[in-house]
């Protein structure tokens, strides 16, 4: 038997891998296979008169090769009679045999709870899935290259802490045996950040996870990733422009345009258009509100009466806004 090193010796010889998704057979002697890795998909001919392996050798693989099983083919390419580009095998081994029969491309794994609890068998069979893994992996990418390149310094801060401060949200408790104390997993960073500017750092940032012990959903999860930057001697225009720069790029650069299409309620239903054009309208919050509302707010707004007001205002429109209402 030769080795597949002796077989790249030869020439134009060519080693692929990856997972059969489809299995097709022209009579016995070729057959006709559908592989995929790295979210590409390569057609394989299995012709008994090119294979190492003589006629009963040849039968006795391809009946055993199964739909998820990853292979290994050494072999030579060319076209198919409809022009197709192929691999013709010479050596085809199976690397790991998929012992769960995986579901069909056509009807495709819609179930959604299976979907998320499987999310292995979901990146397997849907191929979109993983452009939103690679478009996540570009965000952070971009997100840190922006800020190194204006002078900010990344940074890790603790995940465990006395006390849960950097916002108002239930913590995770977790128990420390060596310091017989209670711990809180950190809910922000923001508190850690705002020292180390204080401490002279005067551009931090942090990407990192947080976790906050409270409701979940498709769009909540208990433990997500955040980017926290601080900048001394800035003030909220400077942030402005700064966050405006920063989405606007990020959208140019991951999606090649300013306009993304976002389907808001569901892949079923018919996509908005958002439109990340620089400039950005900026508005005053007060005001946009009073306009939308068709009210004027009752001042100072630190007033009872203006309480009040929005008190009223949070039953009239049936938006949930439990105590302390202040």
């Amino acid at each position: 038997m030769r080795s597949w090193c002796d077989y790249l010796a030869a020439a134009a010889a060519y080693v692929v891998v990856g997972r059969i998704f489809s299995k097709r057979a022209s009579g016995a002697k070729l057959l006709f296979y559908d592989l995929r890795a790295d979210g590409c998909k390569l057609q394989i001919m299995a012709d008994a008169r090119v294979s190492e392996l003589d006629e009963n050798g040849f039968l006795l693989l391809h009946n055993e090769v199964r739909r998820g099983d990853i292979v290994g083919i050494v072999g030579h390419p060319g076209k198919s009679q409809k022009g197709e580009l192929s691999i013709f095998p010479v050596k085809f081994t199976v690397l790991a045999p998929c012992l769960h029969m995986p579901p069909s491309l056509h009807f495709g794994l819609k179930d959604q709870e299976t979907r998320y609890r499987q999310r292995y068998l979901d990146l397997i069979v849907n191929n979109n899935v993983r452009s939103i893994f690679q478009t996540r992996s570009h965000i952070i990418q971009f997100v840190r290259r922006f800020l190194d390149e204006r002078g900010f310094l990344e940074v890790e801060t603790p995940m465990m802490n006395m006390i849960p401060g950097g916002a108002a949200a239930r913590p995770f408790v977790t128990y420390h045996n060596d310091l017989d104390m209670q711990l809180y997993m950190r809910v922000a960073p923001e508190l850690f950040l705002k020292q180390l500017v204080v401490g002279g750092l005067e551009r931090v940032y942090e990407i990192g996870r947080q976790f906050r012990n409270e409701g979940i959903d498709l769009t909540h999860n208990p433990e997500f990733t955040t980017c926290e930057f601080y900048q001394a001697y800035a003030d909220y225009t400077d942030l402005l422009t700064l966050t405006e720069q920063m989405i606007s790029q990020m959208v140019l650069k991951i999606k090649g345009s300013y306009k993304i299409r976002y389907h808001a309620d569901g892949p079923d239903k018919d996509p908005i258009e958002i439109d990340f054009t620089p400039p950005w309208r900026r508005i005053s919050m007060l005001s946009e509100l009073e306009t939308c509302l068709g009210e004027k707010l009752p001042q100072p707004l630190e007033s009872e009466e203006c309480r009040k007001k929005l008190v009223e205002l949070v039953d009239k429109h049936g938006v949930n806004c439990p105590p302390p209402q202040t």
